[in-house]
């Protein structure tokens, strides 16, 4: 009876304490795991924030520097047709002569490169109609022509229309035509049958015939005499020098 009242009365004073030490330990447990859930998740972020921080302050600097160079594209493209205009007061002559100059070139190239974009969209849309490729290929002949014809040299319209040989055979399939164009625009030019007769005093010679200058004095002077004599016949309808108004005696 004893020994066992002993190992009762152990036993029900060991457990409450044990039971307390496991629970403490499980409640120290989840604590842990939950701050190491916390950390984890902070830390996802703040590596997050770590790569997407500088890339946002990266693009950030981009487009202001985007933004600040279209900006003077902008403003050079104004000043550019400001001085090309010549409107203004504040221009002087050298930057508007230095504007216009490379106006005049711009144009140039820009009309040049339109002509070959022009010329090859033409021969293109030529060779593009039904049986026109054959064609062309036929008339250069040989082996060349059998590889246009079958597409060995050329895969499309468009590469066919590059090669010099085939612009070369389409030129002359289209002379006709051409020499026709230029014999319409020949005929708008000729004059049409009335003839203009040119002021009187001038030679169609450059630098022969009357002084404009001393032809304009005399048409002023010939206008100033017939002026005088106009107000001669009203000042004296009668005819002859008008009277002395203050000899009359009536």
């Amino acid at each position: 009876m004893a020994q066992d009242l002993t190992v009762n009365i152990k036993t029900t004073s060991d457990v409450p304490q044990a039971m307390d030490k496991a629970k403490s330990a499980t409640v120290s447990f989840g604590k842990q795991v939950e701050d190491i859930q916390r950390k984890f998740s902070t830390a996802f972020k703040d590596i997050a924030f770590s790569f997407v921080a500088p890339l946002v302050l990266l693009n950030t600097a981009i487009n202001y520097i985007s933004a600040a160079i279209e900006k003077r594209k902008q403003d050079i493209k104004e000043a550019y047709d400001f001085a090309v205009r010549a409107e203004s007061k504040y221009l002087d002559s050298e930057t508007v002569v230095l504007a216009k100059t490379r106006a005049a070139k711009e144009q140039d190239e820009k009309d040049r490169e339109m002509a070959k974009t022009a010329k090859q969209t033409e021969f293109t849309k030529f060779l593009e109609q039904p049986g026109m490729r054959d064609k062309v290929a036929d008339e250069i002949g040989g082996f060349r022509g059998f590889r246009l014809k079958y597409g060995l040299d050329a895969n499309s319209a468009e590469d066919m229309a590059k090669a010099a040989d085939v612009q070369g055979v389409i030129s002359k399939m289209i002379a006709p035509l051409v020499d026709a164009s230029k014999k319409t625009v020949e005929d708008k030019k000729q004059p049409s049958g009335i003839n203009f007769k040119g002021p009187e005093g001038f030679s169609n010679v450059v630098g022969v015939g009357a002084n404009p200058v001393m032809e304009a004095m005399n048409l002023q002077l010939e206008e100033a005499q017939k002026q005088t004599a106009l107000l001669e016949k009203i000042a004296s309808p009668e005819g002859g020098v008008p009277k002395d108004f203050t000899k009359d005696t009536k």
